[in-house]
Parts: structure tokens; sequence; C-alpha cells
């Protein structure tokens, strides 16, 4: 049964998983509702403590809650609309994979095994769909210039044609 708030998660999170990104259109369905402090842990159905979550994901966070000792180590799961994820992790824009910038990135990135294959092709497949996306922009871009420079071309012939049957204008 979907949590009660489960429609209004997933628009908050743009219909896709708020740890790894996976959208709902690439994983064929609708995706979870994960408690980011488990209940177990005596987290809340508070909006703010949702986090919509692919299956995986939720999967291996699990009811992972950090005790004192490893919240202060830095070995907790990033929020992803509390924390600046960009702090703790990057994306490699050759190899599509997730490096950590900190060791809570680099905790976050093992415990929800966020370079899977899966992730990764997706990664690359995005940056490649961006890619031509430029192309397709630059070439639009140097239509239109061809485009304007046939059109003075076509004029500039009118001009010289008028020219050879009229002569030059007085």
């Amino acid at each position: 049964m979907p949590h009660p708030l489960h429609e209004q998660v997933r628009r908050s999170f743009a219909f896709r998983c708020g740890y790894c990104g996976a959208r709902e259109a690439e994983v064929g369905g609708e995706l979870t509702v994960d408690h980011y402090q488990p209940r177990a842990a005596g987290g809340t159905d508070a909006l703010s403590n949702l986090v919509y979550s692919c299956s995986r994901c939720n999967q291996y966070k699990g009811e992972f809650w950090p005790t004192s000792e490893q919240l202060t180590a830095g070995f907790f799961v990033l929020h992803p609309k509390q924390d600046e994820l960009a702090k703790h992790l990057q994306e490699n824009e050759f190899t599509g994979e997730l490096e950590a910038l900190t060791i809570t990135g680099d905790f976050h990135l093992r415990l929800l095994h966020l370079n899977r294959p899966q992730l990764i092709a997706q990664r690359m497949e995005r940056r490649a769909f961006g890619l031509l996306r430029q192309r397709a922009e630059l070439l639009e871009t140097q239509i239109k210039q061809h485009e304007q420079t046939i059109q003075a071309l076509e004029e500039y012939v009118r001009v010289l044609l008028n020219w050879l049957r009229f002569g030059p204008p007085q």
C-alpha cells in the first residue's frame, strides 16, 4: 500500500530517485517512499523526512541510521533536499562514475552503491543526449547563419543582374 503522501513526495522529487537520480520512465514505474530517518530510529512521516527512492536505493539504505559516533565521523546518508550534494560528490564526465569529495560522500556512495553499472550507463546516456542536444543547437545556429548568407548573396546577385541589364546606377 502506497504511503499516504506518495503523490506529494513523488512530485516534490520530480519523479526521480532522490538518491541516485533514476527517473520513473527509466525504471518503468513509480518509485517508493523512503523514510530518511527510519521509523525504527524515531523517524516520522513528516514530508521533510520522506525521500522518493528507487527500490534499489531504498533496499541498500534499509534501516540505516547513524550512531552519534558515526555521525561525528561523517558516516551518514546525505539528505537529497537538505545537504549540498555537490560538496560531497562529483560526476566524472568521462567514466560516468560518481567520485567522493568527502568522507561523507564516500560513505553515501558506498552504502547506496551509486556506481552500480546501470547507473553509470544511465549517466553516460544522459551525457550523450546532452552533447547531442548541444550539437543540434549549434547546427540550428549555423543553419540560420547560412540562410542569412544565402539571402545576402541572392540580393547581391539581383543587384549584379540589374547592373548588367541596365548599367551601373547613376
